[in-house]
C-alpha cells in the first residue's frame, strides 16, 4: 500500500493501515479490533493501565475516517485534559509521511482533506452531547467519565443509523454502580460468557454487546506476578515492571490499574508496616518547617503539621472542636516564635480569613491549597512515595498515627485519594502531612540577582 492507494475498510484494512503508518497491532489489540469488525454494534474493551488502550482506540478511530465515505467519527474523553492526550495521540498518526495531504488538523478535530469525513474529541466534562448522529463512536477511559450522560448519548444515538458502532476502552471501574459497570453487569448476563486464563469474554447475542476484558481472576493473588502479567498483555510490561509497581502504590491503584480489579472502591492506602518503619525522631527545633493546616468541623479535628526540607515531621498539633478555626492562627504565630516558616499550605475553604490576617498582620508566606481532586490525589500520592521509600521520618505521634490509620485510598476520576475510612474517624492530620509535604518537595524559588544593567 502507498500513500496513492486507497485504504480499504474492514479488518484487513485496518491490518494494513496500521502497518502503513508503522503501528503494527500485537495479538491482543487483534483480537480487539475483529470484535470491533464483527456483528455487534458495542464493543467494550477493558485492559489494565499501560496497555495502549488510547493508542488502538485512535488507530481504529482514524482507520475509520479515512476508509468510510461520510466517516463522523465521536471520540468522548474522560476530561478535556485527557481529551488532549487523545487527540495528540491521533494528530502523530495523522502527520505520517504516509497520509501526507489525506487530512486536515484543527483543534481537537480532523477532518478527510475532501470534506467528506469529520473526527472529533469532546470531554465528559464538558457541555452535554446529545444530539449526537456519528458513524463511529469511542468512549475513552470510560471508568473516569464524570457520570454516564457521554456515553449515554452514544448509546442513544446507535438509533440514529443503522451502521454505527459504539467502542468503549477503559481500565476496570472501581465502583460497580458506575456506567462502566452497569455496562460489565449487562455483558455478563449474556449467555455466551467464559474465561480462559486472564481473558473474559462475553459474546453478543441479541444484546449485541461483545464483551472483552484482560484481568485477574477474581480468586488471582496479586502478589502472583506472573497471573498479573497474564492480565498485561502489553509485551513492552514486564514482570519487573509490575513488581516495583506493587511496592511503590497504594493496593487500591495496583488493583485497579494492573489487575484490572472491579469495585476495589476504598482500600488500604499503605502497604502493612511502612507507617512503622518511618518512625524516628523530631526534626531539631531551629530547622525551618513547611506547615499543612487542615481546618475541620465539629465532628473532625483541626490540624498543623509541619515537616522540614528533609521530611522530618517538626511540628504536630491536633486542635478539636468548631473553635478550632480560632486556636490554628496562635498555633501557627507559636510556630514562627521557635522556627522560620517557609510556608503554610491551608485549604481556602474555612481559613481564607484567617490566612489574610496572617499574611497581612505578620507576612505569613500563605499559600493556598484547595481540596479538589486533581491537587489531592497529587498530594496524596506524594506522600505515599515519601512514605514507601522511607524518606519521610516521623515521631510516632499517637494522634498523628490515628489519623494515618484512619484513612483510605479512595478512587477518583483523577485517581486515589486520601479519605476517611470511615465517617466517625479523624484524618485531618494526615490530610494536613500530605499538604506540607507536596510544598516541602516544591519549594518556592527564590529570586536571583543574576547582574546590573
Amino acid at each position: 500500500m502507498s500513500v496513492t492507494t486507497p485504504i480499504q475498510p474492514g479488518y484487513q484494512g485496518l491490518l494494513a493501515f496500521c502497518e502503513l503508518i508503522g503501528e503494527p497491532l500485537p495479538a491482543y489489540q487483534r483480537r480487539i479490533a475483529r470484535a470491533y469488525f464483527g456483528p455487534a454494534r458495542e464493543i467494550c474493551a477493558v485492559l489494565p493501565r499501560g496497555n495502549a488502550k488510547t493508542t488502538i482506540a485512535a488507530l481504529i478511530g482514524l482507520h475509520h475516517l479515512v476508509s468510510t465515505p461520510g466517516a463522523a467519527v465521536t471520540i468522548a474523553a474522560a476530561s478535556r485534559d485527557q481529551a488532549r492526550i487523545c487527540f495528540e495521540r491521533m494528530r502523530g498518526f495523522a502527520q505520517h509521511p504516509a497520509l501526507d495531504g489525506v487530512l486536515v488538523i484543527r483543534h481537537l478535530e480532523l477532518r478527510h482533506e475532501d470534506g467528506d469525513g469529520l473526527l472529533r474529541v469532546v470531554a465528559s466534562d464538558g457541555p452535554r452531547a446529545h444530539g449526537l448522529s456519528s458513524t463511529l463512536y469511542i468512549a475513552d477511559e470510560a471508568w473516569a467519565h464524570r457520570n454516564g450522560d457521554l456515553i449515554e448519548a452514544m448509546q442513544t444515538g446507535l438509533i440514529k443509523r443503522p451502521d454505527s458502532k459504539l467502542l468503549v476502552i477503559s481500565t476496570a471501574a472501581a465502583q460497580l454502580d458506575s456506567p462502566l459497570g452497569r455496562l460489565r453487569a449487562r455483558a455478563l448476563a449474556q449467555r455466551d460468557v467464559r474465561r480462559s486464563g486472564a481473558v473474559l469474554e462475553a459474546r453478543p447475542g441479541r444484546d449485541g454487546l461483545h464483551w472483552l476484558e484482560w484481568s485477574l481472576p477474581e480468586d488471582g493473588d496479586p502478589d502472583d506476578m506472573a497471573a498479573v502479567k497474564a492480565a498485561n498483555p502489553a509485551p513492552w510490561i514486564k514482570v519487573a515492571d509490575l513488581r516495583r509497581q506493587r511496592s511503590a502504590i497504594a493496593e487500591i491503584a495496583f488493583l485497579q490499574f494492573h489487575c484490572c480489579s472491579w469495585g476495589v472502591g476504598e482500600g488500604a492506602w499503605l502497604p502493612p508496616g511502612a507507617w512503622a518503619a518511618c518512625a524516628g525522631t523530631w526534626a531539631p527545633p531551629d530547622e525551618p518547617v513547611w506547615l499543612g493546616v487542615d481546618i475541620g468541623g465539629s465532628r473532625a479535628a483541626s490540624a498543623v503539621i509541619g515537616v522540614t526540607a528533609e521530611l522530618r515531621v517538626a511540628e504536630v498539633h491536633i486542635l478539636e472542636g468548631d473553635d478550632a478555626v480560632l486556636a490554628v492562627p496562635d498555633v501557627i504565630l507559636g510556630i514562627a516564635r521557635r522556627r522560620s516558616i517557609m510556608e503554610v499550605a491551608y485549604d481556602p475553604w474555612r481559613f481564607r480569613s484567617e490566612a489574610l490576617r496572617l499574611e497581612r498582620d505578620h507576612g505569613m508566606p500563605m499559600i493556598e491549597f484547595p481540596q479538589s481532586h486533581s491537587r489531592m490525589t497529587a498530594a496524596s500520592e506524594s506522600l505515599h512515595a515519601a512514605i514507601t521509600s522511607q524518606r519521610l521520618q516521623h515521631p510516632a505521634h499517637p494522634d498523628l498515627d490515628r489519623h494515618v490509620a484512619g484513612a483510605v485510598a479512595k478512587q477518583t476520576g483523577r485517581g486515589w485519594r486520601l479519605d476517611q475510612r470511615e465517617a466517625s474517624l479523624q484524618i485531618d492530620g494526615v490530610i494536613a502531612l500530605a499538604m506540607c509535604v507536596e510544598r516541602a518537595e516544591q519549594p518556592v524559588r527564590r529570586a536571583r540577582v543574576l547582574g546590573w544593567l
